[in-house]
């Protein structure tokens, strides 16, 4: 009975040592894949901060400003403020942040009011209570977008939440493609045939290792639903990234209405 014992505790320990080893496994792959989508997500920002300036946009004293003609066609594609309203799980207001915070720039440039929107992107910080928010609200105005995204990701890591940092990710970007897909012929041309390409690819591999996190982080799954339709982008020119927008207007409406 005595050695009947300790054979079994002996497997017992045996058997957790190699859940344990596992798990660490499990934990060192999932680490590495976090790196290396850190590092392409801040390639993409970097290779998108290169773009030339828009037509109908002016600079002045470094300030980004509309042109006087820009300004008298007012986007009605713009989500309302109210919408901050009907976010009620964490990951949702998360979302809502993100895609409030372009719409109110873009209200911003056209001149339209903004009051309603700060007001909901202050609630939905105060709900949010993430210090990794906290910390890109107090970035200066002057930092460039790859710096202010990485600060982002860093205070997430910090936080333990780095799922939350790529819904928000996810969210930004599907409602500034949908921006883009509003305007194509006028952001079309900020793009060259490498920049189309360039940035393209780096979409492709922050898209990968997005959807390869899944499995550590099954809340993820419905992102990997909404972003799926988008891999089709792997334009090599201009031309093919206008025909490729052109193609996912429809499919990239109906992700920016699932994340809301």
């Amino acid at each position: 009975m005595a050695a009947s014992l300790v054979l079994l505790c002996a497997c017992g320990n045996n058997q957790n040592k190699k859940k344990s080893e596992t798990k660490t496994a499990e934990n060192i792959e999932e680490q590495y894949i976090k790196e290396d989508l850190k590092i392409k997500l801040d390639s993409l920002v970097k290779e998108m901060g290169r773009l030339s300036t828009p037509v109908m946009v002016d600079i002045q004293n470094g300030t980004l400003t509309l042109t006087d003609k820009e300004k008298q066609h007012k986007p009605s594609y713009l989500l309302p403020a109210s919408k901050a309203d009907e976010a009620i799980t964490l990951v949702e207001k998360y979302r809502i942040f993100t895609m409030l915070s372009c719409d109110m720039n873009i209200a911003n440039l056209y001149g339209m009011p903004v009051d309603d929107y700060k007001q909901a992107i202050a609630k939905l910080l105060v709900d949010i209570n993430n210090p990794a928010f906290n910390a890109i609200a107090e970035t200066k105005s002057q930092d460039s977008l790859d710096s202010r995204i990485m600060k982002f990701y860093e205070e997430s890591v910090k936080a333990g939440t780095l799922n939350l940092f790529w819904e928000a990710i996810a969210a930004g970007t599907v409602e500034q493609l949908y921006i883009l897909t509003q305007n194509i012929d006028k952001f079309l041309p900020c793009f060259d045939d490498q920049a189309a390409s360039e940035i393209s690819y780096r979409f492709i591999l922050v898209h990968e290792c997005v959807m390869s996190l899944v499995p550590y982080h099954p809340e993820m799954e419905q992102i990997h639903t909404v972003l799926a339709p988008l891999e089709v982008i792997n334009a090599t020119n201009v031309a093919e990234l206008r025909d490729q927008l052109l193609e996912l207007k429809g499919a990239i409406k109906n992700a920016r209405e699932q994340l809301i």
